[in-house]
């Protein structure tokens, strides 16, 4: 799932995730996930959108992380990978993102 193109609107990704669609928009607001915007600001999604958004569901739901912990679990890897190092699957070695679509 490793397309970037945003074809899926918020209904559609929150379906797949099986999340609400107000908890992307809340994902969104605490600056956790920024979606692309179309011109006239509607929200959409690409595979790629979908990997980080199971991410942050799997760092809620499975670890219990609040969203101040998963922003700064996000920070951290942001930083590693910019320094060649995948944090993301020495911290969670159990997180697989499924394909989705």
């Amino acid at each position: 799932m490793g397309t970037n193109e945003p074809i899926l609107t918020i209904s559609v990704a929150a379906k797949l995730l099986g999340i609400h669609p107000r908890t992307i928009m809340l994902y969104e607001k605490t600056e956790l996930f920024i979606p692309y915007r179309t011109s006239t600001q509607r929200r959409m999604f690409s595979g790629k959108d979908l990997e980080a958004l199971q991410f942050i569901k799997f760092l809620t739901k499975q670890r219990g992380i609040n969203l101040s912990g998963v922003k700064v679990v996000l920070e951290a890897i942001s930083v590693a990978e910019k320094g060649g190092v995948n944090l993301k699957s020495l911290l969670f070695p159990n997180f697989k993102a499924e394909k989705l679509f």
